[in-house]
């Protein structure tokens, strides 16, 4: 059966939209954003009459569609110039969440002393845990580019912070 027939396409939108939300989040971490590229999806998928997927084979491509759209996502909010600031501040937050840890605000001053590239790469690395083949179709980079520039973050983050002991 092709998704066109109503009841398929419920039961699909009512048994995988958690799931595909949840997936979703891991990538943007954003519930509400999440939420809206799961439901563009599936309007997507409603309004292409001629796709032919099947129950059988949804949920492969449900998941390789919302894992683009999030690198999509990424890339559009790259773009933004507030972007590297908020993804700063959500690390800023996650350090100030760690009660016991004293050292927050040398580390904040060391992530601020990195170049704009390798800030870039460091956070979403480090704050949204992406992959290096994510993190250079968001930022239109080779993989080694990537490597090399949060090679470069580390070599900067341990050099400001060795006297910390």
């Amino acid at each position: 059966m092709l998704i066109t027939d109503e009841q398929v396409f419920e039961t699909l939108f009512r048994k995988h939209y958690l799931l595909l939300c949840n997936y979703a989040n891991k990538y943007v971490m954003d519930s509400q954003t999440s939420e809206d590229i799961v439901q563009v999806f599936f309007i997507s998928i409603w309004e292409k009459k001629n796709l032919n997927i099947t129950q059988e084979n949804f949920l492969p491509y449900a998941l390789r569609s919302i894992k683009n759209s999030c690198i999509n996502y990424y890339k559009s909010e790259i773009i933004k110039d507030d972007f590297i600031t908020t993804l700063t501040e959500e690390w800023k937050n996650q350090l100030n969440e760690e009660k016991d840890f004293i050292y927050q605000q040398e580390v904040q001053q060391a992530l601020q002393r990195l170049p704009e590239k390798c800030r870039k790469v460091f956070l979403l690395k480090c704050i949204s845990e992406l992959k290096y083949k994510e993190i250079a179709e968001i930022c239109d980079i080779s993989i080694n580019t990537v490597k090399y520039h949060l090679g470069e973050a580390f070599r900067i983050m341990r050099n400001e912070l060795k006297d910390l002991q």
